[in-house]
């Protein structure tokens, strides 16, 4: 059974989390927007700027997270329509490794000189591999490396990836984010590296092909939405070499900070009385009964229902 990405279910847990407060605000601070006599209270509501800077506040969030996923989605689309132009069929020798694996037609062969590999696609994830690669690995080694994307395969770990970098950006001034998201690709890569050790019952295959891809580097695959980020290929040797490594995952101060420094401004916001809310509103209405020019805005239903104001009395209230 497939471990959780832990990372990865924070990160997503947190979004939410972070999105229902930005939600409650707003709801807390302008508890008088959605109230049915908003025509009369329409002036003095309006007149603050802080409904208006709420909504371009929002307003520009959701564009920095659409804007994200188009631009990875350009991206990785014509990264791959580049690669995928020089695809060529696999040997019969090839497909029977497929088959045994069991990855059979979600692998596409690329004629090409760097060595890479990788899962692709957003929907639907397939994995590409290049000839040079094939060619340069044995046949336990070519196996392990295709269990790892295996793994990545069937976790769907390219839309995580989608995701997390979305949400960073989306989320850009609380860091932690971001870190988050670095913190759940290489646990989506030590996840992968298990899978292959549990199924060959041995990690030196996996660790002798990554030592001849980290030999001869080849275009930086970190830069589009896919997994197998080679950034995270010395770390992944290393715990190879020593799976009893526990690799610390920290948060950087700034991180800590910025979230901490949220947490209480949300707090605060949150638990503050609305009794100056509840007031102008009081006072709103109080000055809709009296005034018998007001109230044909605010009721005109229940004009008929209130007594006669005579003018002296209303040009009095008006005065005061």
């Amino acid at each position: 059974m497939k471990k959780v990405n832990t990372f990865f279910l924070i990160l997503v847990i947190s979004a939410l989390v972070v999105t229902f407060i930005l939600t409650l605000i707003p709801k807390k601070t302008f508890a008088l927007f959605d109230e049915k006599n908003l025509s009369c209270m329409g002036p003095a509501l309006f007149s603050s700027p802080f409904p208006t800077i709420f909504l371009l506040g929002a307003g520009t969030l959701l564009g920095i997270g659409l804007l994200s996923a188009l631009i990875q989605i350009i991206k990785t689309q014509l990264f791959l329509n580049n690669l995928l132009s020089k695809k060529m069929p696999p040997s019969s020798d090839l497909k029977k490794i497929f088959q045994n694996v069991g990855i059979n037609n979600k692998v596409v062969v690329i004629k090409d000189k760097n060595l890479f590999s990788f899962c692709a696609g957003f929907v639907f994830p397939f994995i590409v591999i290049s000839t040079s690669l094939i060619k340069s690995l044995t046949k336990k080694e070519l196996e392990a490396v295709l269990l790892h994307e295996q793994s990545h395969l069937l976790n769907r770990d390219p839309l995580k990836v989608f995701i997390g970098k979305t949400l960073s950006s989306m989320f850009f001034f609380l860091p932690i984010f971001k870190e988050l998201h670095k913190n759940a690709e290489s646990s989506a890569e030590f996840l992968a590296d298990q899978w292959t050790i549990k199924y060959q019952k041995k990690s030196g295959y996996l660790r002798k092909a990554l030592k001849k891809v980290l030999s001869k580097p080849s275009e930086n695959l970190g830069l589009v939405s896919n997994a197998s980020n080679p950034d995270y290929f010395e770390i992944r040797i290393h715990r190879l070499v020593n799976p009893n490594l526990k690799l610390k995952k920290r948060f950087s101060f700034f991180s800590v900070a910025t979230t901490s420094i949220f947490i209480i401004v949300s707090f605060v916001m949150l638990n503050a009385p609305a009794k100056a809310d509840h007031m102008q509103k009081q006072d709103l209405q109080t000055a809709c009964i009296e005034n018998q020019s007001c109230q044909k805005q605010c009721h005109p239903s229940k004009q008929k229902e209130l007594n006669y104001i005579p003018v002296d009395k209303c040009s009095n209230f008006l005065l005061h």
